[in-house]
């Protein structure tokens, strides 16, 4: 802390008055499900509400990627997928574009004093010290009271947990001794016993290391959660007296799965019969085997299984009770900063990486190309001196757009080569978007873009989906064939984004091959029994003979299109 003041006092000269401050809230998977947005009848979000009253509602605010780390990496570095490299989350932005100036290093450049906690960046914690002045709590484990080592389900497997320094943590590591499912947990006020919802997490992932598909309610308090003890860290911060302006970006892990929360936040939700996602029967069979694989085969688990255990219902309101808890830690931050004397000259954003299906598209997750994992919550409050025009807005807005908007509401010169768009134009009322389209990106060649009330989906083998939003909102009717939609087709098509770093996709069975510009062939396996649905890069090297199959069929056929479906043969 000592550190800290003395670097305030010499970092610049400008006060907290002459440049606004930056309150910068990040929520993990978190979809439509609150109250502004309407996308759930039970949500409980009174907090986050009362925020959204008080700046700008981006109605059709979407994400650059449906998965943490590219979203996070576009949020970070205001560069898209196809500009970054970062599809995955595997790696970092510093793996593919360590050069880049990312959102906090700009303000820490310009004088900010930046500080930061939780999961900002993909990790449950800082990855990048230079980026930030002080870093606050990480997101535990997995964002829940238990250890990494209660979490783990693999009995004799050493746990080893470091902080950012590199130093193990005692209370976090050790050997692994109870059984898995049926570990008990008898530590101060925590007995239970896991998984909560009573399903083995390796029904569906048989490879996975930890306990992620699981919710219930949990007998602590909510600084015993690691999102509580962000809040806690970041009420103190509000209370300091800054000689510079600040940016202060707190990482919520919550709603991101195991749907752990305090028994308090469940009460609203108990003995109802919550709403259910809209469906349909046998919605997908009007979609290609890309985009089955991407809605059956599970991310944590699959929506399957929760009906086979008869837990959507209870999933459900574990959903609910993780939004309700982080609403409660966004409203301390709120109270703590209108409590402060920066209230009147403080940025608020609020916004979520991306979504979350609960059952929509016969989906559970993430990663999926669909509206519940593509549409995420974002709010701007600006300082008090700007005015607004309006409390709601219907332009595109993409995550990616935060950087440019952030660095030009603070009057610094928006940097070149950003590919998000500052929405001040949109914020002060100038004008009404700043796009007409927007393009979200689900690893390699698949994506989907969206322009008026039309979508249209590209899969990595050259299926595709088209829907008119307007008339069909879940996303039931694939028109993709109804030559009355031809022209609407054409016009989002020609709208494709290009990475020239790859000239040809393949889909053989559950792999994926990527041929690279340079002619040379890498595989992925995307139905992976540790990591879930993606891409697995390590395939090219674990399983030469898939590679050899596909380049076979490349050299034996020379295609020269750049979708192509290689046939399964016995």
């Amino acid at each position: 802390m000592k550190f800290l003041l003395t670097l305030i006092a010499c970092a610049t000269t400008l006060t907290a008055a002459e440049k606004p401050n930056i309150l910068f809230i990040a929520c993990d998977d978190m979809n439509d499900w609150v109250g502004f947005l309407g996308g759930h009848p039970d949500t409980l979000t009174p907090n986050m509400d009362r925020l959204a009253k008080r700046g700008i509602v981006f109605d059709r605010a979407y994400c650059a990627s449906p998965i943490c780390g590219p979203s996070r990496a576009a949020v970070l570095t205001g560069l898209k997928p196809e500009t970054s490299g970062v599809y995955n989350n595997q790696g970092t932005y510093i793996d593919k574009v360590p050069h880049a100036v990312t959102l906090p290093k700009f303000f820490k450049n310009n004088g900010y004093i930046v500080m930061g906690a939780g999961k900002i960046n993909h990790a449950m914690g800082c990855v990048v010290p230079d980026n930030y002045h002080e870093y606050g709590p990480d997101a535990g484990a997995i964002g829940g009271p238990f250890t990494w080592e209660e979490l783990n389900m693999n009995p004799g497997q050493k746990v080893d947990r470091k902080d950012i320094a590199g130093i193990s943590i005692s209370e976090q590591s050790g050997i692994i001794k109870n059984i898995y499912p049926g570990k008990v947990i008898s530590r101060g006020t925590l007995k239970h016993t896991l998984p909560l919802n009573g399903i083995d997490n390796r029904t569906d992932r048989p490879a996975n290391g930890y306990n992620t598909f699981d919710w219930g309610p949990v007998d602590v308090t909510d600084n015993e959660m690691p999102d509580g003890k962000m809040a806690t860290w970041a009420e103190q911060k509000l209370k300091s007296n800054f000689t510079a302006p600040f940016f202060l970006a707190v990482g919520f892990y919550r709603p991101h799965q195991p749907w752990y929360a305090p028994a308090n936040y469940f009460k609203p939700f108990e003995d109802k019969q919550l709403a259910l996602p809209p469906t349909a029967k046998k919605d997908l069979a009007d979609c290609g085997e890309a985009a089955r694989q991407y809605a059956h085969y599970p991310w944590s688990g699959s929506f399957k299984t929760v009906q086979k255990y008869n837990q959507w219902q209870d999933a459900i309101r574990g959903y609910l009770a993780s939004i309700h808890f982080v609403d409660a830690q966004v409203g301390r931050l709120l109270d703590a900063l209108d409590a402060s004397p920066y209230a009147d000259n403080t940025i608020i954003v609020l916004w979520s990486d991306h979504g979350w299906e609960l059952g929509e598209k016969e989906h559970w997750g993430k990663h999926s190309p669909w509206e519940g994992s593509m549409r995420v919550p974002m709010v701007i409050v600006p300082p008090k001196n700007i005015k607004l025009p309006a409390n709601r807005s219907k332009a595109f807005a993409s995550l990616l757009d935060l950087y440019p908007t952030l660095a030009d509401l603070t009057g610094i010169p928006v940097p070149d080569g950003l590919d998000g768009i500052s929405l001040r134009p949109v914020i002060t009322g100038k004008k009404p978007s700043v796009r007409n389209h927007i393009v979200t990106t689900l690893g390699r060649s698949t994506f989907c873009i969206r322009k008026e009330n039309y979508k249209l989906i590209r899969y990595y083998d050259g299926s595709e989906e088209f829907y008119d939003l307007k008339s069909d909102p879940n996303e039931f009717v694939n028109l993709i064939d109804d030559t009355s939609q031809a022209k609407h087709i054409t016009e989002l098509r020609s709208l494709a984004p290009v990475d020239k770093r790859y000239r040809q996709f393949i889909r053989y069975g559950q792999y994926k091959g990527i041929v690279h510009s340079d002619g040379s062939l890498e595989v992925c396996d995307m139905l992976h029994p540790k990591s879930g649905i993606g891409e697995r890069r390590e395939t090219t090297e674990d399983k030469p003979q898939i590679a050899e199959k596909i380049q076979a069929y490349l050299d034996t056929y020379k295609p020269t299109k750049n979708y192509i479906t290689i046939p399964i043969t016995p």
